[in-house]
């Protein structure tokens, strides 16, 4: 039974939906995938083009603190995910590579077509992010 609401993007998911989601998400995921460790040895010139990148792709829904307070991002359902949040930085490099490589179907999350280097970048990025920006502490969500 369809709720009174229909599908309607403007009512958040429910806590099953959300489950449902995420258990189906994590069943896409092939488990050789999973494993994935970032091959890189990060330098600072790939934490600088990280950041081009995520400013240029990411930070439009994500917020350039990782967030996902944005002004595109407020009638996404469902909600974009806040980067620096302890869920996500429990997903492995591996789960994150896979994420960004090739979106996640029934959200807003595109496939991107990029270097392995790029993604891998990304994933470090990402996992910096709390660091940078912790939460509480967040950035006012402009792109730039």
């Amino acid at each position: 039974m369809i709720a009174p609401e229909g599908l309607s993007a403007r009512k958040k998911p429910s806590n099953l939906e959300y489950a449902l989601a995420n258990w189906v998400l994590a069943l896409s995921i092939q488990s050789h995938q999973k494993t994935l460790k970032n091959p890189l040895i990060i330098t600072p010139v790939d934490l600088s083009e990280a950041r081009k990148q995520y400013m240029d792709k990411c930070a439009w829904c994500h917020a350039k603190d990782g967030s996902g307070k944005t002004e595109m991002s407020a009638g996404m359902s469902p909600e974009v995910p806040d980067l620096r949040a302890a869920h996500i930085q429990r997903l492995t490099d591996g789960e994150l590579l896979y994420m960004i490589k090739n979106g996640v179907r029934f959200t807003a999350m595109p496939a991107w077509d990029m270097s392995d280097q790029h993604y891998w970048r990304l994933v470090a990025l990402i996992r910096r992010l709390p660091n940078e920006f912790p939460s509480g502490q967040t950035n006012d969500g402009d792109q730039k």
